[in-house]
């Protein structure tokens, strides 16, 4: 009902993710942040999906990477999607990485896959951001989506606490079920692309399994001056 709606707004009124201006309620992000933070689609490697190219520095088992924005210009909006406390940026991320995906030569995929949470910390937060992001991508191209595919075990040690070497070693905890992925190309979906690793890990268990093909679809990048270490904890998967 129309009074509800207008209620709940009063009560918790919708804000930019990034900036925290109050905008419409269908809104998702304020005109400003709409038009500053989209990454130009020339501005990171469509390869590896970092604004500067790591290609020849490490081999990646995802084939494509596109990408919204730079992690640095969209901060606020990243950890309050981890924190439960705003999920605009999942959708307005969807939006720009669907249009992306249609515009651009990158390769048809076959369904949606977001890389998983472990059931314990999605309890916790109520949702996995990646697979908000994913549910959305799927909707906007007209896809399959699914979850049952990819698997996470829990890891005694968080991913944020440690160097990009580290990290690199750290991703043993992500399994693969039995399923039919013979040929497919697979649109995998995550929140932040820091290092590669996680991606490069679910790529490599999607092929394990016969897919053919993996793009990495990022809501956000990590420029190369920060610290692969050094992202916030509230800003961690």
């Amino acid at each position: 009902m129309q009074w509800t709606k207008s209620l709940l707004n009063l009560l918790y009124p919708n804000r930019c993710p990034v900036c925290g201006t109050f905008i419409g309620t269908q809104a998702l992000l304020c005109d400003t942040c709409a038009d500053s933070v989209v990454l130009a689609q020339d501005a990171y490697c469509h390869s590896c999906g970092k604004t500067t190219c790591l290609c020849s520095r490490s081999e990646f088992a995802y084939d494509a990477a596109v990408v919204c924005a730079v992690y640095q210009n969209v901060t606020p909006a990243i950890i309050a999607l981890k924190q439960s406390a705003n999920t605009n940026f999942a959708f307005y991320a969807a939006q720009i990485l669907a249009e992306r995906l249609r515009t651009d030569n990158y390769p048809r995929p076959d369904c949606v896959m977001p890389v998983p949470m472990h059931r314990s910390k999605q309890l916790r937060r109520g949702y996995n951001q990646a697979a908000l992001i994913g549910r959305k991508l799927a909707e906007l191209l007209a896809l399959p989506y699914r979850e049952d595919v990819l698997t996470k075990e829990r890891t005694a040690t968080e991913q944020h606490t440690l160097s990009a070497a580290e990290r690199a070693n750290n991703t043993d905890s992500f399994g693969i079920r039995d399923c039919g992925l013979q040929g497919q190309c697979i649109l995998l979906c995550d929140d932040v692309l820091t290092t590669g690793n996680t991606m490069h890990r679910c790529a490599a268990l999607l092929k394990e399994r016969g897919a053919a093909a993996v793009i990495a679809a990022a809501a956000a990048s990590t420029a190369p001056k920060q610290k692969e270490n050094a992202v916030s904890k509230e800003d961690t998967t």
